[in-house]
C-alpha cells in the first residue's frame, strides 16, 4: 500500500534525508549517531550544509554506503 504525507516546510527550514551509513557505528548506539547529526545541522545554504554534515559526522573510512540529501526552503526576500 502506498502512502503520501504532506509536510509544510516553513521558509528557511531544512529537510535532511540520509541513509543509515551516516549515523550507524558498530561501537555505539544509533541514538548517538542521530544526535551527532542533529547537532551538525545549522542554518546555511543546502550545499554548504551537506558539506558540513559530511565533514563533521561521516567516518573517514565508512563501513557502509552513505547518501545525504538536504532540501532548504528559501526564505522570502527581505522587504517583500
Amino acid at each position: 500500500m502506498r502512502r503520501t504525507t504532506v509536510l509544510d516546510l516553513p521558509p528557511g527550514a531544512a529537510l535532511v534525508l540520509y541513509t543509515d551509513g551516516l549515523v550507524e557505528r558498530r561501537t555505539e548506539l544509533i541514538d548517538t549517531g542521530i544526535e551527532r547529526l542533529a547537532t551538525a545541522v545549522r542554518s546555511e545554504p543546502a550545499e554548504a550544509l551537506c558539506d558540513h554534515i559530511m565533514t563533521s559526522t561521516a567516518p573517514e573510512h565508512p563501513d557502509d554506503d552513505i547518501a545525504l540529501l538536504v532540501i532548504r526552503r528559501a526564505s522570502p526576500a527581505a522587504g517583500s
